[in-house]
């Protein structure tokens, strides 16, 4: 879905989103715009531009606030700062990956990657240079609203979720990255990207525990107040089943990452293309740490082989 001024909504007098592949927030404060997240490519930052000039034809982007690096969140940030010289605010370690977008792809390979790899529409992303760098609990004022930076890592390193609060009415809306997951991408992919299932599950948590008028995930539909305790459930609830079949598929037995992979793939029912196998297999390492740190999975290296197994219960 392209970012349009048809696709904007306000969730109150100051703010509001666009919903697109990646959701976008806006601030608005007279002249002076602020946007949550810049889609996937330059052409995301056009449409960006050309829809917010559109609703306020006397306001310009005056900075970006990223959520995180991946290039479906930062990927227009180079075409909006080319149209409108805006500033870009970005978590500290986020930002490093920004300037060196290669070493994310390296990072899901684990290695330098091949032609084809770097080919896919989401692991290209252009460098930015962030301006203002985020840490943990920083807070902005925008005049029309306050921005508390909340960190929600798990999904990635770094992920820093905007609880913005409207200085006119009060409303807060917390803009999440991917801190947790709308059901739309939940049924899509089941097994969404992470760097620590432990981490993310504190994220949702952290998010379930905020008070907020309205959450809005960047992949998914806006979430009214109450209504995100459901929706942080099944977060946590797709974590939980993926390392309950990965510890009973090692149970039955000791098998290599990517014998693994196939094995939890199929059961998902997922056919896996290239993006996919880099990105869930990825995944499945992250969930493979998180169980070994955890003493309930064990690896052995035999024949030049490294076989994970399930360790027997105490």
């Amino acid at each position: 879905m392209p970012v349009t001024a048809a696709s904007f909504k306000k969730l109150s007098t100051h703010i509001g989103t666009f919903s697109a592949y990646t959701n976008i927030g806006v601030i608005e404060d007279g002249k002076d715009l602020y946007v949550i997240d810049t889609g996937v490519n330059s052409a995301d930052g056009e449409d960006i531009v050309k829809a917010l000039k559109e609703l306020y034809p006397s306001s310009s982007v005056k900075a970006i606030l990223n959520t995180h690096s991946h290039s479906d969140h930062c990927g227009g940030n180079a075409k909006i700062q080319e149209l409108t010289k805006a500033k870009i605010y970005a978590p500290f370690n986020e930002s490093r990956l920004m300037e060196f977008p290669e070493a994310m792809i390296a990072m899901y390979w684990g290695a330098h990657p091949f032609e084809e790899l770097r080919k896919i529409h989401y692991m290209q992303l252009e460098p930015t240079f962030p301006d203002t760098l985020i840490h943990a609990n920083d807070e902005f004022n925008f005049g029309s609203a306050s921005v508390k930076c909340i960190p929600l890592p798990g999904h990635y390193f770094d992920q820093t979720g905007f609880l913005v609060t409207d200085s006119s009415d009060g409303k807060k809306s917390f803009f999440l990255g991917d801190g947790l997951f709308g059901m739309s991408m939940i049924k899509k992919y089941w097994i969404p990207f992470m760097v620590d299932p432990n981490e993310f599950r504190k994220s949702v948590m952290l998010i379930d525990e905020t008070q907020a008028d309205f959450f809005i995930p960047s992949h998914g539909d806006v979430t009214e107040g109450d209504k995100i305790h459901a929706l942080s459930e099944i977060n946590i609830m797709i974590t939980l089943e993926t390392e309950i079949l990965i510890i009973k598929t090692l149970q039955k037995a000791s098998l290599t990452h990517e014998e693994l992979l196939e094995a939890v793939a199929g059961f998902a029912g997922i056919d896996l293309k290239l993006g996919q196998y880099v990105l869930i297999g990825s995944t499945i390492k992250s969930y493979l740490s998180s169980l070994l740190d955890k003493k309930i999975v064990s690896y052995t290296i035999e024949d030049n082989r490294m076989l994970w197994s399930a360790n027997k219960a105490q």
